[in-house]
């Protein structure tokens, strides 16, 4: 009998990361529509059958995400992303084990280390121009991490296409929104906002003074000192994934 069943440890989670992905599994259900307003604090907690505090961290996660947007006094109202495959990517975060995060960032490193280099070859003057004003705006949000999170994501986007590697491109493209609940938990968690800036603009200096070998190791650095560190944080928080109070 027990050769018939999987053996494989269960995989323990937080009670708020449970709660996440049920909403967004009602989410991508179509079960709550992009613009429609979820139902009131009350009635979600009885329904999951999970406390006040657990439910509001759970919408404050899925916030972050840019899932949902609260609007304090109102409600929440779940955001127009449904038509792509944010919250697909979400779910699929939650399920990552420690290590597939760690070998998310170093396919990452892989594909955006050789597209810095191939931008500084290859980018033209708009896209320079345009990397430089992406750096000039990160700097003007760099207090608040959810804005600084829109333009990260869009730099590295711009990076990437810049490398003009077809190839590159379609690899990046399919961990394109699992990056973007990346950066948000990141962010969420750690902050790091002043370090990120800084290898960004070595970056967009190097790409702009065609400067190969100095862009592929400014954007190196930047996963092996920023990125993988703090992915390696919440891979190996106890509270984080695995074992801890508050779990199920």
């Amino acid at each position: 009998m027990m050769s018939d069943i999987d053996m494989k440890p269960i995989k323990r989670v937080r009670v708020v990361d449970s709660v996440s992905e049920k909403l967004l599994g009602a989410i991508r259900e179509g079960k709550f529509i992009a613009g429609e307003k979820l139902p009131p604090e009350h009635e979600l907690a009885e329904t999951l059958q999970v406390s006040r505090n657990a439910l509001r961290e759970a919408v404050r996660q899925l916030e972050t995400m840019g899932i949902v947007t609260v609007k304090h006094g109102d409600g929440t109202y779940v955001n127009r992303v449904t038509g792509n495959s944010l919250v697909t990517r979400a779910l699929q975060f939650f399920t990552l084990g420690g290590r597939t995060l760690i070998d998310l960032v170093e396919a990452r490193e892989a594909i955006e280390v050789t597209a810095a280099m191939l931008a500084a070859e290859r980018a033209g003057d708009e896209e320079i121009e345009a990397l430089m004003g992406l750096v000039h705006e990160m700097d003007e949000v760099i207090a608040s991490p959810g804005e600084y999170v829109e333009k990260d994501f869009a730099f590295h986007v711009m990076v990437v296409e810049a490398s003009r590697n077809g190839v590159l491109c379609e690899l990046f493209s399919t961990i394109q929104d699992i990056l973007m609940v990346q950066l948000r938990r990141i962010m969420e968690l750690y902050g790091v906002t002043r370090e990120s800036y800084d290898y960004h603009r070595k970056i967009a200096l190097a790409i702009a003074n065609k400067d190969s070998l100095a862009a592929g190791s400014a954007m190196r650095d930047h996963f092996r000192k920023v990125a993988k560190p703090y992915v390696a944080k919440i891979a190996k928080d106890p509270y984080l994934n695995s074992g801890g109070e508050g779990e199920t």
